[in-house]
């Protein structure tokens, strides 16, 4: 069901759909989903997500609103706010699941401490390396 499908049109530049579909993690851990959103006509950011267990279960959720801020900020707080957030509910192996490429390329880049985010992506990087 992961197929990537190329979708032409004139007026539009090329982009590329995903189908997505949950998979649940392993029996020891949680998935953690989070989104981060723009309202365009006010631009308002958002964040939010949930965690869940192998059997699909919610046991946490969470909602933010950011106020006026960038949509890369929007998503890198939902990570760090739903990584918290499973930390806080016993949670220390987690699997994280989110949408933006541009998030996923920060929070994997060593030169990410120079981008003018680097105080929520160092938050990441403080929770990743506990315990």
């Amino acid at each position: 069901m992961d197929k990537d499908r190329l979708v032409l049109s004139p007026s539009l530049p090329i982009r590329t759909e995903v189908e997505i579909s949950w998979k649940p993690p392993p029996l020891e851990w949680v998935t953690l989903n989070s989104d981060g959103s723009v309202l365009p006509d006010s631009c308002h950011e958002a964040a939010g997500g949930l965690i869940r267990v192998h059997t699909g279960r919610c046991t946490a959720a969470f909602a933010l609103n950011l106020g006026i801020c960038s949509i890369t900020l929007a998503e890198l707080r939902g990570v760090v706010e739903g990584l918290q957030l499973a930390w806080d509910n016993g949670h220390r192996s987690v699997h994280m699941e989110l949408d933006s490429r541009c998030a996923i390329q920060l929070l994997r880049s060593c030169e990410a401490m120079n981008h003018h985010e680097a105080a929520i992506i160092g938050r990441f990087q403080d929770l990743l390396s506990r315990d």
